[in-house]
């Protein structure tokens, strides 16, 4: 029997069709290697391009010619960023990566995301402040009226229509409040706003139940910058200075660093009509 085995193999049959064999499975194994080349791009590496601030309408035009894909998967919330752009991706911005690779995008949404209204009446207008900033809201005017309970927030507003608690607010949205004085003429200390950021004025003032009245700018094109901080004040600030209770200060805000004091504590000589009322 092994004898005849042998002899089939050393046969030109059994040659011929091992030679088959080898030449089709060679030929296979060959086309499996170019097609997973293909299909990997297989030494083909281009750089990841710089997403940040494109719009997401403008997506695919920007993605057309760099041989790259792109899938939204998250959407941040930011008030400092235009909405409805990039602002975040991985890979990063300079990566090497093949073609036709899937890039993640973060953009900042469209819409700012809701909240519930905090319950800021009966709270000192400290505590008020610190909620507004705590919920994500924005500190807007601050009303005193005579009331027993001095330096306490009687009510809660949005664009001047008083707001309760539980409703649904956007986030960023400004809130007024309506804060009582008291029913003396009770004087406080005028603090000194110099090097302040418009908020960091409005907060201080706010410690001390006062408000910001009137908001100048020297220059204009600076209104929505918040590099600007503020030069002057009025009434100004200094030693045994006082106001009524609940009054409001005029503030002068400036992106130029000369003319602003060296602190917080400085502030300008008062001008003739800086006394305070």
């Amino acid at each position: 029997m092994l004898k005849g085995i042998f002899q089939f193999i050393k046969s030109k049959t059994f040659l011929k069709h091992l030679a088959i064999y080898v030449v089709t499975l060679s030929l296979l194994v060959w086309l499996l290697l170019m097609w997973l080349q293909s299909a990997t791009n297989h030494g083909q590496i281009i750089k990841v391009p710089d997403f940040t601030s494109v719009k997401i309408g403008d997506l695919d035009q920007f993605t057309s010619d760099k041989h790259i894909r792109y899938l939204v998967i998250d959407s941040i919330y930011d008030v400092k960023a235009q909405k409805g752009t990039v602002v975040k991706q991985e890979p990063e911005a300079g990566a090497e990566v093949k073609e036709n690779r899937i890039i993640f995008l973060y953009v900042t949404s469209l819409m700012p995301p809701s909240i519930q209204m905090p319950k800021l009446i009966d709270c000192s207008l400290r505590q008020a402040s610190s909620m507004i900033i705590t919920y994500g809201l924005k500190m807007g005017k601050t009303k005193f009226v005579p009331d027993q309970c001095a330096n306490c927030v009687l009510d809660q507003l949005v664009k001047g229509k008083k707001i309760a608690p539980g409703e649904i607010v956007a986030k960023g949205t400004v809130i007024d409040l309506v804060v009582g004085k008291g029913l003396s003429d009770e004087e406080v200390g005028i603090p000194c706003l110099s090097g302040l950021s418009r908020k960091e004025a409005m907060e201080k003032l706010a410690q001390s139940s006062l408000s910001i009245g009137a908001v100048t700018f020297d220059n204009p094109n600076d209104s929505s910058s918040t590099a600007v901080r503020v030069y002057r004040q009025s009434p100004s600030c200094g030693k045994d200075r006082t106001i009524n209770m609940g009054a409001t200060v005029d503030i002068y805000l400036t992106s130029d660093k000369d003319k602003i004091g060296t602190g917080s504590g400085s502030n300008p000589p008062p001008d003739d009509d800086d006394d305070p009322q």
